[in-house]
């Protein structure tokens, strides 16, 4: 695929604004080792990179990169075929290192782990501070059933805590 030094700088532009929401998604869908977290964030960046050039900014760029890096955290037992489009700088291994060493973080994303894929998908969505709205939206389900879950999930979450911990 040929492209502008513009689609490029936009593209790393769109990197940078969305970097926090991308650590997240690493952090919710690995476990945390950073040689894993930069995997699939490199995964992540590359079908980003792919599918650039399709994305008609009909919806928040946020919102789009958001569900394209969920879509592919949830396949991660995936193989690419093709060579990564980006390596990572050593500032951003940094910033992936230190967002995985927080202990409030390593109990959060630990009682995380222990959900299914869709229900970490919606909790990931609803600590990325997403309306209930877009979360349906981005989901195909109503903002009650939104709702419904994400109860069902704070329960199991505090069950899952009591069980672990106590």
């Amino acid at each position: 695929m040929k492209t502008s030094r513009r689609q490029q700088e936009e593209f790393l532009a769109m990197l940078r604004q969305c970097e926090g929401t991308l650590v997240r998604i690493c952090c919710t869908f690995t476990d945390r080792r950073p040689d894993h977290m930069a995997d699939l964030y490199q995964d992540i960046v590359y079908q980003l990179w792919r599918h650039w050039s399709a994305f008609r900014h009909e919806s928040a760029t946020n919102t789009w990169v958001t569900s394209v890096a969920l879509s592919i955290a949830c396949n991660l037992h995936r193989r690419r075929h093709e060579l990564p489009f980006i390596i990572l700088n050593e500032e951003l291994c940094h910033h992936l290192a230190d967002e995985a060493d927080n202990d409030l973080y390593d109990l959060l994303y630990h009682l995380i782990d222990l959900l299914s894929d869709e229900d970490r998908q919606l909790i990931f969505l609803y600590l990325d501070r997403y309306r209930l709205r877009d979360i349906a939206a981005m989901l195909g389900i109503s903002e009650d059933a939104v709702k419904k879950r994400i109860q069902r999930i704070k329960q199991r979450l505090i069950q899952l805590k009591k069980q672990e911990y106590e």
